[in-house]
């Protein structure tokens, strides 16, 4: 080979490469892949007045796999409509909250359901209000398909307050988990 064609053979590998490059961006955002986004809306009564929370939360693998499992095969299932209330540090692989409050009020709680379209995309809320009977402490919630408190193996997902919650005798919390599923 000689200069002139070594020359044209290294512009041609650059501009290949660059095009790539560049057009990478534009190129991946047309193959997102399908996820499940979620939000946490947290209303707390207290004797100074109402204040709003709004956090994210994190999807446990089990509550991924029971997602698959759910859209891919026959079967029969419960739905995720338990809300909780204890202690954990979110995390994917949690299977229920390191601790579950179970007392003063802030046992897990049967949510309501209402389905709705977000931003065109199927969502639904599950809301429970917690009327709480003293002082309790807490940092995370969790969406399960079980009833029973504290049982293992049925959190679908978890979040993290901003910082502990500090509950009193007559306050509530409002707690309505956001379940937006985003296929496209």
């Amino acid at each position: 080979m000689d200069k002139k064609e070594i020359l044209a053979l290294s512009l041609c590998v650059i501009i290949a490469f660059a095009s790539g490059y560049l057009i990478r961006p534009y190129v991946h955002t047309m193959f997102i892949p399908p996820h499940i986004g979620n939000r946490i809306y947290i209303s707390i009564a207290e004797p100074s007045g109402t204040r709003d929370i709004l956090i994210t939360n994190v999807i446990t693998n089990i509550g991924e796999n029971e997602t698959g499992a759910r859209i891919g095969q026959n079967g029969t299932y419960t739905h995720v409509r338990w809300i909780s209330l204890g202690n954990a540090t979110a995390s994917a692989t949690l299977t229920k909250l390191t601790t579950e409050a179970t007392t003063e009020g802030a046992a897990r709680k049967f949510g309501t359901y209402q389905n709705f379209t977000y931003s065109g995309d199927f969502a639904y809320n599950i809301t429970a209000t917690f009327y709480f009977t003293g002082a309790i402490s807490f940092n995370c919630t969790g969406a399960h398909w079980s009833a029973e408190s504290d049982s293992d193996n049925n959190m679908y997902a978890c979040a993290n307050f901003p910082e502990m919650q500090n509950m009193q005798n007559n306050w509530n919390m409002t707690v309505t988990w956001m379940f937006v599923f985003d296929g496209n």
